[in-house]
Protein backbone atom coordinates (compact mmCIF):
# COMPACT_ATOMS: atom_id res chain seq x y z
CA UNK A 1 0.00 0.00 0.00
CA UNK A 2 1.39 3.30 -0.92
CA UNK A 3 0.25 6.21 0.77
CA UNK A 4 1.75 10.13 0.92
CA UNK A 5 3.03 10.27 3.91
CA UNK A 6 3.30 7.84 7.54
CA UNK A 7 0.13 9.11 9.41
CA UNK A 8 -1.92 8.88 5.93
CA UNK A 9 -0.62 4.88 6.25
CA UNK A 10 -1.52 4.90 10.35
CA UNK A 11 -5.22 5.67 9.14
CA UNK A 12 -4.88 3.23 7.35
CA UNK A 13 -3.11 0.42 9.31
CA UNK A 14 -6.41 1.44 11.92
CA UNK A 15 -9.51 0.66 9.32
CA UNK A 16 -9.76 4.64 9.14
CA UNK A 17 -8.85 4.36 5.32
CA UNK A 18 -9.53 2.59 2.58
CA UNK A 19 -6.98 2.88 -0.31
CA UNK A 20 -8.40 0.90 -3.60
CA UNK A 21 -10.99 1.96 -6.14
CA UNK A 22 -14.76 2.98 -5.74
CA UNK A 23 -16.29 -0.19 -7.13
CA UNK A 24 -13.74 -2.74 -4.72
CA UNK A 25 -15.49 -0.67 -1.52
CA UNK A 26 -18.00 -2.75 0.42
CA UNK A 27 -22.04 -2.06 0.15
CA UNK A 28 -22.53 1.40 2.01
CA UNK A 29 -22.60 4.84 1.43
CA UNK A 30 -20.41 7.42 -0.73
CA UNK A 31 -20.83 10.75 0.02
CA UNK A 32 -18.48 12.41 -2.66
CA UNK A 33 -18.15 12.51 -6.47
CA UNK A 34 -14.63 12.41 -6.24
CA UNK A 35 -11.86 10.04 -8.84
CA UNK A 36 -9.92 8.96 -6.27
CA UNK A 37 -8.93 5.74 -4.78
CA UNK A 38 -8.19 6.57 -1.23
CA UNK A 39 -11.59 6.85 1.27
CA UNK A 40 -12.07 7.42 4.99
CA UNK A 41 -14.26 5.22 6.19
CA UNK A 42 -16.76 6.07 9.15
CA UNK A 43 -18.89 2.95 10.74
CA UNK A 44 -22.23 2.41 10.42
CA UNK A 45 -24.77 5.22 10.66
CA UNK A 46 -28.20 3.68 9.27
CA UNK A 47 -30.36 0.59 10.34
CA UNK A 48 -28.85 -1.26 7.32
CA UNK A 49 -25.43 -1.41 9.68
CA UNK A 50 -23.69 0.18 6.21
CA UNK A 51 -20.47 2.35 6.33
CA UNK A 52 -20.34 5.67 5.32
CA UNK A 53 -17.02 6.41 2.72
CA UNK A 54 -15.83 9.98 1.91
CA UNK A 55 -13.82 10.24 -0.73
CA UNK A 56 -10.25 12.66 -0.36
CA UNK A 57 -8.81 15.01 -2.97
CA UNK A 58 -5.51 15.93 -0.51
CA UNK A 59 -4.12 14.16 2.56
CA UNK A 60 -5.03 15.84 5.42
CA UNK A 61 -2.03 15.47 6.94
CA UNK A 62 0.63 16.93 4.39
CA UNK A 63 -1.69 18.35 1.67
CA UNK A 64 -0.12 16.43 -1.25
CA UNK A 65 -3.16 15.96 -3.73
CA UNK A 66 -3.84 12.49 -3.98
CA UNK A 67 -6.93 12.11 -5.91
CA UNK A 68 -6.89 10.53 -9.79
CA UNK A 69 -9.74 13.50 -10.57
CA UNK A 70 -6.65 16.13 -9.54
CA UNK A 71 -3.78 14.14 -11.49
CA UNK A 72 -5.68 14.13 -14.88
CA UNK A 73 -6.68 17.65 -14.41
CA UNK A 74 -3.16 18.07 -13.89
CA UNK A 75 -1.84 15.50 -17.02
CA UNK A 76 -4.28 17.57 -19.07
CA UNK A 77 -2.73 21.37 -19.09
Amino acid sequence: MVTCCPELSSLADQDFLRIGPMQSLPSGRILTEIDTEFFLEFGPTDSYRRPTFIGMNFCPFCGRAISKELWNREKKK
